[in-house]
């Protein structure tokens, strides 16, 4: 139980995150049952792909946004 509402806080975050960096916010299902949430950075040429995903039981919601490089 903990760890679903510790889930649904980090998904509200990441929704939140999302709104703010006017990010793309994709909701998908799962096949299968998956529980945890991933944050990775990819260095582009021109910017940084930053993407944040948390997965909910057969639910997952994924935030997207590019970011350019700084200096």
């Amino acid at each position: 139980m903990i760890l679903i509402v510790s889930l649904l806080i980090i998904c509200a975050i990441y929704l939140i995150i999302g709104q703010v960096k006017n990010a793309d916010v994709i909701i998908s299902p799962v096949i299968g049952m998956m529980f945890g949430f991933l944050y990775s950075k990819e260095e582009l040429e021109e910017s940084n792909e930053i993407t944040l995903q948390c997965l909910l039981g057969v639910i997952s919601v994924t935030v997207i946004w590019a970011s350019p490089h700084n200096g």
